[in-house]
């Protein structure tokens, strides 16, 4: 007979039960094969990403994550990570010293720090380093982008500002439009973006605007990545830390010191507000660190049996 799980289901970056993106969190799954991780991922949520909770076996990290989206393993998932931490909360997983816990956590995708602020034992901000950012060079046909995103080249084009391809884990083609209105207006075809993005050797297609819902905020975005099977995201902390990125390299932001934040908003036309906070640290113009954080909030906690 199988072994009864704790598992919990997240709203990540979010303080809004039902916000931001759902997680699923398995606690406990030292003992879960790979086959029995993808069965019950793929049974509890297809189109939501599942975090397993394992102990960490080398010197190297303090916890080992892994990832799945339905029956598929993923390498990393920023939402999916923060939820894991707020998961943790309580359950006497890892050890807390406020205001600031700095732990390290290993995943598919290698070696990360985490800095968790805390509080009573409870964890109040999840941060996460991500990969150094890295830059592509490629010329993009604005007509072949307006095509994919159901819009007119002028549309595409009006923001005055240029496409670029950013990576902080996975490069996404970044579209800057000119208002909530044009993103808004975005009609997708997912097939011909899948083509276009294959034939780049990209991971997706991010689109934002500089106009924002909440006053003091630095964009709104939106993400698609059909190459994986998500046609849309509701938020993408990778995909908000490589825009963080293209910020910074194209000085839209007022960068005096050498640490910059910016705060991302994402998920709102889907009533899913989420926000993610960039952290952007550099030195002599040169990125040298990127960083996402936010929040999430549980919205169930139960038991379930291991297959």
């Amino acid at each position: 007979m199988g072994k009864w799980l704790k598992a919990k289901r997240m709203s990540a970056f979010t303080s809004m039960p039902y916000g931001g993106s759902n997680v699923w969190v398995v606690l406990g799954a030292s003992e879960l094969s790979d086959a029995e991780m993808k069965r019950l991922a793929a049974t509890l949520d297809p189109g939501a990403d599942v975090a397993f909770i394992l102990p960490e076996d080398t010197n190297e990290a303090d916890i080992f994550l892994r990832f799945f989206n339905g029956a598929s393993e993923i390498n990393f998932s920023g939402h999916a990570a923060v939820a894991a931490y707020y998961a943790m909360s309580n359950e006497d997983v890892l050890s807390l010293n406020s205001p600031e816990t700095e732990i390290k956590q290993r995943t598919k995708a290698g070696i990360q720090t985490v800095k968790l602020r805390t509080k009573d034992n409870k964890i109040n901000r999840v941060t996460i380093s991500l990969s150094k950012p890295d830059f592509l060079k490629i010329d993009i046909n604005p007509l072949s982008v307006a095509r994919f995103l159901g819009l007119t080249v002028n549309e595409i084009q009006r923001s005055g500002l240029p496409f670029d391809i950013i990576s902080s884990g996975f490069f996404d083609l970044i579209v800057p439009l000119n208002s909530l209105n044009d993103v808004r207006n975005i009609n997708p075809n997912f097939s011909m973006m899948d083509s276009f993005c294959t034939r780049l050797g990209i991971h997706g297609v991010t689109t934002f605007c500089r106009e924002v819902f909440d006053t003091g905020d630095a964009a709104f975005m939106r993400h698609f990545a059909p190459t994986i099977g998500i046609n849309e995201e509701p938020l993408s902390g990778g995909a908000a830390g490589s825009l963080g990125c293209y910020f910074f390299k194209h000085k839209l932001i007022d960068a005096k010191t050498n640490f910059t934040r910016l705060v991302i908003e994402q998920g709102y036309l889907q009533n899913k507000n989420a926000r993610i906070y960039v952290h952007i640290e550099t030195h002599c113009d040169q990125i040298m660190r990127v960083k996402v954080g936010g929040n999430a909030v549980m919205t169930f906690t139960g038991y379930m049996l291991s297959p």
